[in-house]
């Protein structure tokens, strides 16, 4: 599926203002040093919500969006995705965490010597012990669903920037 067409699929989705938050921040606070860079965020995101962070570079987006996955920790505050705690001290809540919330960089980080459709296989193969078959069947399912079924064996390098994006998004 093109970019046009995930951002139209995601503004379709139903909006409910009386549903709980898919992601809520109170009071969040990040400092690295003694540069504070989250400023006690507060912030509610519901299901089917689309929500842009904008700012200058070196204003705490990226680390806002790490902070949602775990990937960065916070001093202050209180971080709820789907309805549950982040626990930055329990790591089977935090793996639980990472199998529902993805997040794609800037840099890709695809492994170059695998193809595009084991890049999109490793993750399952490894976290969910997924069967190379089943993997198969679904790296291929989520190939189709941005538009690159049949990139399923090309190497990444072969893939234009925005392919690889959709590479991720797949992944």
């Amino acid at each position: 599926m093109p970019p046009t067409e995930l951002l139209a699929a995601a503004h379709a989705l139903p909006k409910d203002p009386s549903a709980p938050p898919a992601v809520r921040m109170k009071g969040l606070r990040k400092s690295y040093g003694t540069h504070e860079v989250l400023k006690g965020i507060d912030l509610d995101v519901r299901p089917g919500e689309v929500v842009a962070l904008i700012g200058k570079s070196g204003s705490g987006k990226s680390t806002l969006l790490r902070c949602i996955n775990g990937l960065e920790v916070f001093q202050h505050g209180e971080l709820t995705v789907l309805g549950q705690p982040l626990k930055h001290d329990d790591a089977a809540a935090m793996r639980e965490l990472r199998q529902h919330v993805g997040m794609i960089f800037q840099q890709f980080n695809l492994f170059p010597h695998l193809s595009v459709g084991r890049n999109v296989m490793l993750a399952p193969s490894l976290v969910k012990k997924t069967a190379s078959r089943a993997g198969e069947e679904r790296a291929r399912q989520l190939l189709a669903r941005v538009g690159l079924a049949e990139m399923f064996d090309a190497w990444p390098d072969l893939l234009s920037g925005g392919q690889q994006q959709l590479l991720i998004i797949a992944r």
